[in-house]
C-alpha cells in the first residue's frame, strides 16, 4: 500500500487548481475593465416625459429657451439652454409661486436680468433635470444657462473626468455667454453657480480658479472621489469586494481617460475658498453621505456661508424635500451676493 498520491491524482489536482487559479485571474480582469468603464462612462440618459413636456411649451412653464451649442478648448461641443422668464402668461405655477414668496418677502420684479446662474447636473444627468431650479430662479430675474456635461446628455466628449476637464468647461460657457450677451449689448451681470452631486463638486472645484464667481450654491457634492467611488461599488455590488480591486479600476479608468482619479479633491480645492457658499445636504444621503458636505463646509474661509441640511433627504431628493423654503433660501443668497 503506497500513502503517496499516483501521478494521475496529482495531474488532476494541478490541473484543478491551475483553471481555477486561471478563472479568478480572468474574473478579476473582467471586473477591473468593467469597472474603470462605468467609473469613466456615465448612462446617457433619454429624455423624460416631463422633460418632454416643458421643452414642447416652455412658456407654459414660465421659461423662454434658447438652445445654444458651445465648443470647449479641446474641441468637444457642449449642448446648453439660456433660459429667461416668459413674457407670456401661462400656468408656471412653480415661477409664480415663487414669485408670489419673494413679493411677501419685499423682492420687486426688475425689468432685466439681475445676473446669470449656471446650472450643472449629478452625473448621469442632462441639462433638463435643471430646468425645474431655473423655474424658480427665473422668479427672481435671473438668467440661467443650463448644459449637458461632457459625456453626457447629447454632449461630445467619451468620459467623465469628474472636475479635471469640466472646471475648464465652466469657465469655457462663461466666457462664451459673455461674449454673447455682449454682442446683444447686454451683460452676464454678477454670476452665480449652482451645482448637483458632481455638479456640485465641479462647482467647489471651480471656486479658485473662476474669479468671476460671486455666490456658489452646492447640492450633495462629495468631499473626496476614491472616498464615494470606493462605497459605491461595495453598495451596489458586495460589500465585500476588495478595495485593491476597485482602485486598480480607477487607475485603469484614470488611464483612459487621462486623468489622475487621486488628484480629485473638492476639499482640497475648497480649502481656503473665500467665495460666498451655499451648501446643502440630505440626512439620509447613502449615495454621498452628508459627513462630506460638512467636512466640505468646514474647510471654507468664506465669511458668507451657509449650511442646510435636509432632515428628511436621501440624494436624489433633497430639493424636492427642501421644497419653497430651500429654493427660496438659496434665492436670498444669491440677491444678497450676486444681485
Amino acid at each position: 500500500m503506497s500513502f503517496f498520491p499516483n501521478r494521475r491524482f496529482v495531474r488532476y489536482l494541478m490541473t484543478t487548481v491551475m483553471l481555477t487559479l486561471g478563472i479568478i485571474a480572468v474574473a478579476a480582469i473582467l471586473f477591473v475593465y468593467l469597472g474603470s468603464t462605468w467609473f469613466i462612462t456615465p448612462i446617457r440618459r433619454g429624455l423624460e416625459p416631463r422633460h418632454r413636456e416643458l421643452l414642447s411649451n416652455p412658456a407654459e412653464h414660465g421659461l423662454t429657451l434658447q438652445h445654444i451649442r458651445v465648443r470647449t478648448d479641446d474641441d468637444f461641443l457642449l449642448e446648453s439652454i439660456l433660459v429667461t422668464r416668459s413674457p407670456e402668461s401661462g400656468r408656471a405655477e412653480k415661477t409664480r409661486r415663487m414669485e408670489r414668496r419673494l413679493a411677501a418677502s419685499g423682492i420687486s420684479d426688475q425689468p432685466h436680468a439681475r445676473g446669470t446662474i449656471l446650472l450643472l447636473h449629478g452625473r448621469g444627468g442632462r441639462k433638463e433635470d435643471m430646468l425645474s431650479v431655473a423655474q424658480r430662479f427665473v422668479a427672481a430675474d435671473y438668467r440661467c444657462i443650463v448644459y449637458d456635461a461632457r459625456a453626457h446628455g447629447k454632449s461630445e466628449g467619451d468620459f467623465c473626468t469628474f472636475g479635471i476637464e469640466e472646471v475648464g468647461d465652466l469657465t469655457t460657457l462663461i466666457n462664451f455667454y459673455e461674449d454673447h450677451l455682449q454682442a446683444q449689448g447686454d451683460s452676464l451681470g454678477p454670476v452665480g453657480v449652482f451645482g448637483n452631486s458632481l455638479g456640485g463638486s465641479v462647482v467647489l472645484q471651480s471656486l479658485n480658479n473662476e474669479p468671476r464667481i460671486e455666490a456658489a450654491v452646492a447640492v450633495a457634492p462629495f468631499a473626496e472621489l476614491p472616498e464615494i467611488v470606493i462605497s459605491s461599488g461595495r453598495r451596489k455590488l458586495h460589500p465585500a469586494i476588495p478595495e485593491w480591486l476597485i482602485h486598480l479600476s480607477m487607475r485603469i479608468g484614470g488611464a483612459r481617460a487621462d486623468f489622475d482619479p487621486y488628484s480629485i479633491s473638492p476639499l482640497r480645492e475648497t480649502t481656503g475658498t473665500t467665495t460666498p457658499l451655499f451648501i446643502a445636504h440630505g440626512t439620509l444621503d447613502e449615495v454621498i453621505p452628508i459627513d462630506h458636505s460638512k467636512r466640505l463646509f468646514k474647510a471654507s474661509n468664506s465669511p458668507d456661508k451657509v449650511w442646510r441640511e435636509v432632515h428628511s433627504g436621501y440624494h436624489y431628493n433633497v430639493l424636492a424635500e427642501g421644497g419653497d423654503d430651500l429654493y427660496e433660501e438659496i434665492i436670498h443668497f444669491y440677491l444678497k451676493h450676486a444681485g
